[in-house]
């Protein structure tokens, strides 16, 4: 329940720049978030107000000669997808924005209007990235993280924050919680707060970081601007309201009162609203406009005085001792080993299918790249992001080395793909109470390799029988204090963890209804935070496209009432719910594959699944009469029989069993006669998919077994 014990203690400054194609309003969430945590520490308020007062005094130095400050940073990439992992290009030209900025080097500063280019200053304050990490190895100051959070970005999104008194972290990411928001900081006297500081840093969405890749020229300033209320400036008009509502005032002496403008055209440059004859600083970077040109020698004093004050240990950010530290002393950086990482479109197919591979190494350039794919087409290759086709079933590991003058990095995913052949798995109705040999048919996916994955355990099921547990629980009496990762690792909010079923085969199976028994319950004690979701999906193609049958949520999900900070297990039947759909089948449905999905939330407990049971009508499969039959077990252990019963007729029953190349494996006749027979056949062939035909008379029906 931590993020909601904390809501009220967010102090957002964040904006939004229009793109090329947008002329809507900007958007900041500072305003609401100050009162808010104002109202609730007063404390806080007041250390901002004295910080403001501090640091507005003027410099001691001549705005021309004082000296470079230097600032080590690490870039933070969170990322799902990816197109969201953005490039070590982007962020080296997010960097040159920002220094350009902060040194008034960038080229649009001839389009300051007349009435500001006395006051236009060069902060000469730099930024490095970092070229030791706090542990004191070498790095190039990106690091990149698989996560869910970057989907839906808040404080608790801030994952591995490197010591802020070292350096300025950023993360960057997909997407922010808060509506509207591109990018937001916090001033040095609210993360001086011991509680508070885990959330110092800029957080920004990537479509605002530099001007390629994910960006673009008109969105190029957010981090200039985070970087800004980072050192403890305001909005040019104050933080108590948003842009062109009110005039306010900064508290620097060269920013004129304005209400700030949420667009640029002409007239806007040589504004005078607020007091008529002095003209508004519209291209200040603390505005909302997207012309932004400038920081003011009044606003560069105030950022310098904020790198020399102790609070929030900004002051030592700026050591010579520091530089050495973090690695920036040394110009240029030195080359790192890099890190192999990399990802996939696809971790199921079917056999024949194409899997493309994303690189997504880290900490250093590569020279060459070697990829090994056992069992796929090529076996190996030496491309940064190859394709690779897969014939045979089967679970395959993918590994990549990544090399350069400094050496080599090796990341193996073992299992990564998995490869569905060409025959199903279970025939016709069904019924998994995860005890036979077919529970271990069942895929487990934990995309985030997190603490919390579907794990199938005795006492799980429903009857204290064995079933499929999705254990999230963390006891929370044992978290550790905020400087660690605990907390972050325990907010599962958003994660999706996957069961998919083995294939069945249903295409002549008729009135289809599928239902399962589960067990749930939440932590959260207000409704409207019981936003955990389980989702059944259905595929005909591997996995590759999935269609949504059914969602259970809120209410619907729960069996029991809220447990709060306890480790729910069902302790009897009447903790279980049974939950179903309707399916039609179509020919199509030859391979057919069922997907749970969970989806957590921050307040999640344990999910227990038990029961699937696929009822129906199984009709002809080719002939013109039924040839009535059932096999047993199916799927079948290398070894032993498999038992065949059939109803006879009065012609005899031709039994073929053949290989999927069409090979003979072994043969045989029952005479014909009345009443059911059962036949025992030995299943003595390797590991593979065989089938059976079973003949009589005019009608014919062929089986798939599958031996393991």
């Amino acid at each position: 329940m931590i993020k909601h014990l904390l809501t009220g203690t967010l102090l957002l400054t964040g904006f939004l720049f229009p793109t090329i194609s947008s002329a809507q309003a900007l958007h900041c969430g500072s305003t609401g978030r100050l009162q808010q945590l104002y109202a609730e520490r007063p404390d806080l308020q007041a250390a901002q107000q004295q910080l403001l007062l501090s640091n507005v005094q003027p410099v001691t130095e001549n705005g021309h000669t004082r000296a470079v400050y230097y600032i080590p940073v690490v870039f933070h990439i969170l990322y799902e997808n990816s197109f969201d992992n953005i490039s070590d290009a982007q962020v080296l030209d997010a960097m040159r924005v920002l220094n350009e900025d902060f040194r008034m080097l960038n080229t649009d500063l001839s389009q300051v209007v007349p009435e500001f280019t006395d006051v236009a200053a060069d902060c000469q304050i730099e930024f490095r990235l970092a070229g030791l990490d706090p542990e004191g190895n070498c790095t190039n100051g990106i690091e990149r993280m698989y996560t869910h959070e970057a989907n839906a970005a808040d404080d608790w999104s801030k994952f591995n924050q490197w010591p802020p008194e070292k350096y300025l972290n950023i993360w960057v990411v997909s997407n922010i919680a808060t509506p509207g928001t591109a990018g937001y900081s916090y001033p040095p006297a609210v993360v001086a707060d011991e509680n508070l500081s885990h959330f110092d840093g800029v957080m920004v969405i990537n479509d605002y970081v530099g001007s390629i890749g994910t960006s673009n020229p008109y969105s190029n300033r957010s981090i200039t601007h985070e970087v800004g209320h980072w050192l403890g400036l305001q909005h040019t008009w104050g933080n108590v309201n948003p842009p062109n509502v009110a005039c306010g005032d900064d508290g620097i002496s060269d920013t004129p009162v304005t209400k700030g403008h949420d667009n640029c055209i002409e007239a806007l440059l040589h504004d005078e609203t607020c007091n008529p004859g002095t003209v508004e600083n519209t291209q200040n970077f603390m505005e909302f406009s997207f012309c932004t040109r400038m920081f003011t020698e009044g606003q560069a004093a105030f950022m310098r005085n904020a790198l020399e004050d102790t609070v929030a240990g900004r002051n030592n950010l700026i050591t010579s001792a520091n530089h050495v530290l973090t690695g920036i002393d040394i110009i240029p950086a030195p080359l790192c080993i890099p890190e192999a990482a990399f990802s996939s479109n696809y971790r199921m197919i079917c056999a024949g299918g194409t899997v493309n591979f994303t690189d997504a190494s880290r900490k250093a350039p590569v020279a060459t790249y070697l990829w090994s794919f056992p069992g796929g087409i090529p076996s190996s290759s030496t491309a940064q992001n190859p394709s690779v086709v897969y014939n045979e079933d089967g679970h395959y590991n993918v590994t990549l080395t990544v090399t350069n003058a400094e050496g080599s990095g090796t990341q193996t995913i073992e299992n990564m793909i998995y490869v569905s052949g060409d025959w199903h798995e279970i025939h016709g109705p069904a019924v998994e109470d995860f005890e036979g040999s077919t529970a271990g048919f069942w895929l487990v996916d934990n995309p985030e390799n997190n603490f919390g994955q579907f794990t199938l355990l005795n006492g799980a099921g429903k009857d204290l029988s064995k079933g499929y547990a999705l254990k999230v629980f963390r006891d929370v009496s044992q978290a550790v204090p905020y400087s660690e990762e605990w907390y972050y690792d325990s907010r599962l909010g958003g994660s999706k963890d996957y069961l998919t079923s083995p294939s069945f085969d249903l295409s002549n199976t008729a009135g289809i209804s599928i239902s399962y028994d589960y067990s749930y319950a939440t932590r959260a004690t207000e409704a409207s935070a019981q936003v955990e979701k389980l989702k059944v999906y259905s595929s005909r193609d591997c996995g590759r496209t999935w269609t949504l049958r059914q969602t259970l949520e809120g209410e619907s999900l729960l069996t029991v009432s809220t447990t709060d900070d306890t480790d729910f297990v069902p302790a009897n039947n009447s903790e279980w719910k049974t939950a179903s759909f309707t399916y039609n089948a179509s020919p199509t449905d030859t391979r057919t594959r069922f997907r749970f999905e969970f989806t957590a939330s921050d307040y999640s407990n344990n999910l227990f699944i038990d029961n699937i049971n696929i009822s129906g009508t199984l009709g002809i499969t080719d002939g013109t009469q039924p040839v009535a039959l059932e096999l047993s077990p199916n799927p079948v252990a290398a070894g032993n029989s498999i038992t065949l019963s059939v109803e006879l007729q009065e012609e005899p029953t031709l039994l073929q069993l053949t290989d999927v190349n069409g090979a003979i494996v072994s043969t045989f006749e029952a005479p014909g006669g009345t009443g059911l027979q059962l036949i025992e056949i030995p299943m003595n062939a390797v590991k593979g998919c065989y089938f059976l035909r079973v003949s009589q008379g005019s009608s014919q029906r062929t089986e798939r077994i599958i031996v393991f």
